[in-house]
């Protein structure tokens, strides 16, 4: 069968120009896709996880049940590709480098991981972050015995995995500055996969993290917005990944969002006549919830009150 190879260079220039534009939930997918302009598969499996484990943090299938994520799981002591990509790091294994056709065909992994989902071929590549313990693990799969991958599509592909590694770490070094540098983005274990040096300074001393690299997981079980001391943390999902906020709390985190309406109000130079009609509240009931206000936040005026929330508009920009 004629083997479909088209310019890596042409994959590589759209990689880049495009991924900007492209949701963090939804990259690995897109790539994956877009993969197929160079390489031809059937199926293919994108999934992170730490070496500590070699258990899969996130994961993505394209066209493969994703029941073959926890196969691969399971089976993983007895998978022979495993200990070919660990020691060959950054470079594509054929599940033929690791063990013959016959034998392959013979064992118990292929029968109870590989052809329940009509495997056949198998083009594997890992890339282990030395720093994070981090590994990305990309599969590819084809189901004809017949149309078996070629030494050049592993070269193409060892080649292309850096680029989709660092393509994939550059969106969300992107995601990380449209707010603000003081945030980071973790899997549902905590590990980070991109942090802002301003996010590890400011919870260094107001959090306990039992492994460098982490995120506590108890907090990932928060709401979406959740506090710790002096910390106000806001976390936003994308897929099986987090971005995670924080900021120390002010004075006015100490108000209801009822009372924050009505400061914004006041902010805006309303009446209480004004306000009550914007929030379909009666004007006495504004009056008493600015008296409740200015008890919190120590202050006796209008103007007091103007003052500090643009002190801290400014501070938590």
């Amino acid at each position: 069968m004629a083997v479909k190879v088209k310019n890596p260079d042409h994959f590589i220039s759209q990689l880049y120009r495009e991924a900007p534009n492209i949701a963090i939930e939804e990259f690995a997918t897109w790539s994956l896709d877009l993969l197929r302009q160079v390489i031809d598969f059937d199926g293919a499996v994108w999934a992170t996880g730490h070496i500590s484990t070699r258990r899969f943090h996130t994961q993505t299938t394209l066209d493969v049940s994703q029941a073959i994520l926890q196969k691969l799981i399971d089976y993983t002591e007895i998978n022979p590709i495993f200990e070919h990509l660990f020691k060959q790091q950054g470079q594509a294994v054929d599940m033929s480098d690791a063990i013959d056709d016959d034998a392959f065909y013979r064992s118990t992994v292929y029968k109870m991981c590989f052809e329940p989902f009509g495997i056949e071929r198998i083009l594997s590549s890992m890339h282990i972050d030395e720093r994070s313990g981090l590994f990305t693990l990309l599969t590819l799969y084809r189901y004809d015995r017949e149309h078996s991958f070629s030494a050049q599509e592993k070269l193409i592909q060892s080649r292309l995995l850096y680029h989709l590694i660092s393509c994939a770490s550059h969106r969300l070094s992107l995601e990380l500055s449209v707010e603000n540098n003081i945030s980071a983005i973790c899997d549902s274990k905590g590990m980070y996969h991109a942090v802002t040096a301003q996010f590890l300074d400011l919870i260094d001393g107001h959090i306990d993290t039992e492994q460098a690299g982490k995120f506590p997981i108890d907090f990932m079980l928060a709401a979406d917005e959740f506090s710790h001391g002096e910390l106000l943390f806001n976390k936003c999902q994308h897929g099986d990944l987090y971005k995670l906020s924080v900021r120390l709390q002010n004075s006015l985190d100490k108000l209801t969002e009822r009372e924050k309406q009505v400061v914004q109000g006041i902010c805006d130079g309303n009446t209480f006549k004004q306000i009550a009609k914007s929030l379909s509240l009666s004007p006495s009931t504004v009056s008493n919830h600015l008296y409740r206000i200015y008890l919190k936040l120590g202050v006796n005026t209008r103007s007091e009150l103007v003052s500090l929330a643009q002190t801290v508009a400014v501070e938590n920009n």
